[in-house]
C-alpha cells in the first residue's frame, strides 16, 4: 500500500524555508570572503539583523505547524 501525506504549508512557513536557505548561502559566501581577508577580529554586524529575523520566523512557523496538528 502506498500512503500519501499531503503537507499543507502556510506562506510564513514557505518564507521561513526560503530565508533559511538564503542564510546558508549567505553564510557560505561570507565565510569564503572572511578567509580571503585574513582579518582576525571580524565583527559580523549582519548577524544582528539576520538571527532575530530567523528566530522569529522559525518560532512562528513551528507555532503554526503545531496549531494545525492539534
Amino acid at each position: 500500500m502506498i500512503f500519501t501525506v499531503k503537507i499543507i504549508m502556510t506562506k510564513v512557513q514557505w518564507i521561513t524555508i526560503i530565508l533559511i536557505i538564503a542564510y546558508i548561502i549567505w553564510e557560505f559566501i561570507v565565510q569564503r570572503w572572511a578567509a580571503s581577508t585574513h582579518e582576525d577580529n571580524m565583527i559580523r554586524v549582519d548577524l544582528v539583523i539576520i538571527y532575530p529575523v530567523l528566530i522569529i520566523m522559525i518560532i512562528i512557523s513551528v507555532y503554526q505547524y503545531f496549531k494545525t496538528k492539534l
